[in-house]
């Protein structure tokens, strides 16, 4: 039988690139905030005992969450990357709550759109080394020459994934990759990246389109529309 996983959610970044006057995450998405949305995913499925949130030192805007003084979500401080604050959740969850054992799942605050089905396929997925959702790439990809706005090379797109989230890796072991990983120097964009760089191999889980990372403006407009399309439609059960 499974046992309940707890959810890291970083959110202390700024989102710059949505040039928003209040951190991205806090921006409105069909009437309640983006990280609120993100929030409310996790909190009714059977198998997730709680969400860790991880939110800027200063941040201003979390009092006024409608999970602010939810039982089962727990606020961080978070650090300065997202891999310093997935490290502190981590070392939060372990140190705080005494989970030693079992999975965790992190996941992008801003991935609203996040369906039911695509969480049940990571928890239910069954891996020594860990799992993610990912996209098979469906355009065609080009390598840059280093440091040049040049064509390099054309890869093999039939062995090229995008990366989403939720990841789900085994919560000490993730710890200690990103903590090699930052007495190491490497830079980490993602928790998948931390295991591919203590040796790991991930498996690769199908996500979805519509679970899209909103970053720029126009993204919020498509979370928008898709957002009152799956409304409409059972995709999102």
């Amino acid at each position: 039988m499974m046992n309940p996983m707890w959810v890291i959610i970083p959110a202390a970044g700024v989102g710059q690139r949505m040039q928003a006057n209040c951190p991205k995450q806090y921006l409105p998405l069909a009437g309640q905030t983006i990280l609120d949305r993100t929030i409310a995913i996790f909190l009714s499925h059977p198998l997730v005992a709680g969400v860790l949130v991880g939110l800027g030192e200063s941040d201003g805007y979390w009092s006024d969450s409608k999970w602010y003084e939810h039982p089962s979500v727990h606020r961080f401080v978070g650090g300065e990357e997202r891999s310093d604050t997935v490290q502190k959740g981590l070392e939060y969850l372990l140190e705080t709550l005494t989970e030693q054992q079992g999975d965790v799942l992190v996941h992008d605050a801003a991935r609203p759109l996040l369906s039911q089905k695509a969480l049940n396929r990571i928890i239910n997925h069954s891996s020594e080394q860990g799992a993610l959702l990912a996209m098979p790439a469906k355009d065609t990809v080009k390598l840059q020459v280093a440091d040049q706005p040049v064509v390099d090379a054309t890869l093999d797109r039939n062995a090229i994934w995008l990366a989403q989230t939720p990841q789900k890796f085994p919560a000490k072991a993730l710890l200690d990759a990103l903590e090699k990983a930052q007495e190491d120097g490497v830079t980490v964009t993602d928790e998948c990246s931390a295991m591919e760089f203590v040796g790991w191999h991930p498996d690769l889980v199908v996500g979805e389109s519509s679970n899209i990372k909103i970053t720029l403006p126009e993204d919020l407009l498509i979370a928008e529309a898709l957002f009152s399309y799956l409304s409409g439609s059972d995709l999102s059960n």
